[in-house]
């Protein structure tokens, strides 16, 4: 099996390979259950690929303790709306001291290529039950994609993707409302008036279209203390509109911190912590991760008190990580995670966790991603994205882990 691929393209470059071999798989006698559906996508889509579903089900042999079967099969009938060259970054998100064993899903747009393009053909021509778009919330989602293809828009110059992120309760609703997040192009600390107010100029547009309505000045307000307090190694990874939440605010998340600037830059916004836990607490998270990107709502106010700390590496190893087992051990300690969660994921991702396809030229399905047809191979890689530390002072601190799924261009053994 192909070990080796090629890292140094994200996800926003990992083109989404296609081929009949992978298609012949995920319609395999064992994903009868969504073929029905599955043959309905192509009859009124004019895109022939597999689903987003079909990736999940990749993982499901791996999941064990992580997500049950029941709320598995829930994310699957979901996925299955979304096709699959849609994306080639899905995960999980998984409470790692829940028993029931319930569990989120999620997947990313690269604003790279013709994946937007088949983002915008999807919410026109696409799959999606007919009651999705009796809700603002899923018609203002089809008007940032048309705004994302659109040359004279601002989105097409500044965001480079787009993440849809679906909570799955135990009692679903009729129709799934998904929290939805932007990623613009850097915007960093030590920023002049002129440029704040361009990169607020990005962040109003795009929430706005989301909203249906311009942000309120107050919230601008804050939006900009947020961006002109950033350290200058900092700078904003995504904005979300939390649509599945009761919060009218946005969330930001911060990436490049370094774990000696994360309470300083939230003090500087007027959040506060007396006793000082959220610092003890990076301290200790700082020896076994050294990656962070911190996680919280702005509202009129300043931000709120609960605050996301999201632990990862680095290195960006995906799959050949070797260091989850301290910093999942260490959550075990602190009661955090379930010893059988921490298992789980250990067993989810590892060197062998790779699905690779390949034989001769690969000869795609017809797809608006006209540059699909240049890969030779590709491979899903199942490994942990990140592990989020939620902590709000006075309240019991809740950690939840990101299972990934991703897709490669393989690269050849010499390399």
């Amino acid at each position: 099996m192909n070990r080796y691929f090629n890292y140094s393209t994200s996800f926003e470059n990992a083109i989404t390979a296609r081929e009949i071999e992978l298609e012949n798989k995920m319609t395999s006698p064992q994903f009868q259950l969504y073929q029905e559906d599955h043959t309905r996508m192509y009859r009124h889509l004019p895109l022939k690929s597999i689903l987003a579903s079909n990736y999940l089900y990749f993982a499901e042999p791996y999941l064990g303790q992580l997500v049950s079967a029941d709320s598995l099969k829930e994310i699957l009938c979901s996925a299955q709306y979304f096709p699959g060259n849609l994306t080639s970054f899905l995960g999980f998100e998984c409470r790692l001291t829940d028993t029931q064993s319930r569990a989120d899903w999620a997947f990313a747009i690269s604003g790279m290529g013709d994946d937007r393009q088949v983002f915008t053909n999807l919410m026109e021509n696409g799959n999606l039950p007919k009651q999705y778009f009796q809700r603002q919330e899923w018609k203002h989602i089809a008007d940032f994609a048309k705004a994302w293809i659109d040359p004279k828009s601002l989105l097409y110059h500044k965001i480079q993707c787009f993440w849809l992120e679906f909570d799955m309760p135990e009692q679903l609703p009729e129709t799934l409302i998904p929290s939805v997040f932007f990623g613009p192009e850097k915007i960093t600390g030590t920023a002049n008036v002129d440029e704040v107010s361009q990169f607020l100029s990005v962040i109003n547009t795009g929430a706005s279209v989301l909203k249906g309505e311009r942000l309120s000045k107050y919230l601008e307000q804050q939006l900009a203390n947020c961006i002109s307090q950033l350290p200058t190694n900092a700078s904003i990874q995504f904005i979300g509109v939390m649509f599945s939440r009761s919060t009218n605010g946005i969330r930001l998340y911060v990436k490049r911190l370094l774990p000696k600037q994360i309470v300083p830059y939230l003090t500087s916004l007027g959040w506060s912590d007396t006793k000082g836990r959220l610092s003890a607490l990076i301290n200790e998270l700082s020896d076994i991760a050294d990656r962070f990107v911190v996680g919280f709502d702005v509202v009129k106010e300043g931000i709120s008190p609960k605050i996301g700390i999201e632990c990862s590496f680095i290195s960006n190893n995906y799959h050949l990580e070797t260091r989850w087992g301290d910093l999942l051990e260490y959550l075990v300690e602190k009661n955090l995670c379930l010893p059988e969660k921490r298992d789980a994921l250990l067993r989810y991702s590892g060197s062998e966790n790779t699905e690779t396809f390949s034989g001769g030229i690969m000869r795609p399905l017809a797809s608006v991603s006209r540059h699909l047809d240049k890969l030779i191979s590709s491979a899903i890689v199942r490994y942990i994205s990140h592990i989020k530390i939620v902590y709000q002072s006075g309240h019991l601190l809740e950690a939840k882990a990101y299972p990934a799924i991703r897709l490669f261009e393989a690269a050849p053994e010499s390399t």
